[in-house]
């Protein structure tokens, strides 16, 4: 499907995006140097384990719903998790293939799109009932948190809208205007939100894998301290 668009669209859905991007990137790359700049964690007591092999195993934890009890119990909350952030990736990317390889978004892709959107708006719709309603989650949550979260579901609801559209061959209308803006809004604003949690979370898991790994409690196989 082609995407003939006006040339203001155009300016937005290309060089407007691309600008951001960019900060984005940048503001990604000054705090990843922060972060490697800080001294790894000190471990005082013996190692028996495997600091290492700690670290692989906590940054790959993600991959085992088996491991968490909190997943282990509750498989459903996991093939949520998965659900909601294979539709921020898929959502984020149409806004990029629909200009630069609209050929790619057949009817079939772009239904597979919408379907994921779809599924994350209600995800969405219920983590923000969940934020409000659970005690104990309501009192850790920020402002931010409830932004963030409320912004992402309307997200998926324009994404899935613009689709549509897409697909009645309507690439120009107003809610394609608002997917793209909103996505702007998202390379600009994510840097300094709690949505930046993807670029933290490899730090946090490897420092709580080294210093429990080198404990021997995540590798307790391990045959050499190291």
């Amino acid at each position: 499907m082609e995407n003939s668009v006006s040339h203001a669209l155009q300016i937005l859905e290309e060089p407007v995006q691309y600008a951001c991007l960019s900060f984005m990137a940048l503001m990604y790359a000054i705090k990843i140097y922060i972060l490697l700049k800080k001294p790894g964690p000190p471990e005082k007591a013996e190692l028996k384990g495997d600091r290492f092999a700690g670290a692989l195993h906590s940054l790959t934890n993600v991959l085992r719903p088996w491991g968490m009890e909190s997943t282990r119990n509750n498989l459903f909350f996991y093939l949520e998790f998965l659900v909601f952030h294979i539709a921020v990736v898929l959502t984020i990317g149409a806004t990029f293939f629909i200009p630069l390889i609209p050929g790619l978004m057949t009817p079939a892709v772009t239904k597979v799109f919408m379907v994921f959107m779809a599924l994350a708006f209600l995800i969405g719709l219920r983590r923000i009932y969940r934020r409000m309603a659970v005690p104990e989650i309501r009192i850790i949550s920020s402002p931010d948190d409830y932004f963030a979260i409320s912004l992402m579901t309307v997200f998926f609801a324009v994404g899935f809208g613009a689709l549509w559209l897409w697909l009645q061959g309507r690439p120009e209308t107003g809610l394609m205007w608002i997917f793209f803006l909103m996505t702007t809004f998202f390379l600009l604003y994510v840097p300094f939100s709690k949505i930046s949690h993807y670029v933290l979370y490899p730090f946090g898991r490897v420092i709580f894998g080294q210093i429990f790994g080198g404990r021997g409690v995540l590798n307790r196989k391990a045959k050499q301290a190291s």
